[in-house]
């Protein structure tokens, strides 16, 4: 059997009309019943990684570290290297067969189902999973 998330993959990246944030926004509310509004992006990486450090405690919390991450709770990423950014690239927790991966958007591809330990082959590191509020 599918799992959920394949439906939403293979879109393609459309540059200020449907990122990574636009794919956790329509995924969150046709398959969770989520409302979520993000704030409009960002003039580059830098401002996005700003406004996110400013505002995410506004649209989620962490999760603890005796927490389960559950389907649909927002990753927060960042690119590998980056080790002063919070984090500007979001996508939503998976459990596909017992494995964890992310659903989300990238520039280049698309979106795309990465198992989490997949992710630094494509440039990201986790930096969280945030449970909505």
């Amino acid at each position: 059997m599918a799992h959920w998330a394949e439906a939403y993959v293979g879109r393609p990246y459309i540059e200020g009309r449907f990122d990574c944030a636009d794919l956790v926004v329509e995924v969150a509310r046709e398959r969770f019943g989520r409302v979520i509004r993000f704030p409009a992006h960002g003039a580059g990486v830098r401002e996005w990684d700003a406004q996110i450090a400013a505002l995410k405690d506004d649209f989620a919390r962490p999760l603890g570290p005796r927490e389960t991450p559950r389907e649909g709770d927002g990753v927060l990423m960042r690119m590998t290297g980056r080790t002063r950014a919070p984090g500007h690239h979001i996508g939503l927790w998976c459990d596909v067969a017992g494995t964890p991966h992310v659903l989300h958007c990238l520039k280049r591809i698309g979106s795309c189902l990465h198992a989490l330990g997949a992710l630094e082959r494509h440039g990201l590191e986790m930096m969280g999973v945030y449970r909505w509020l």
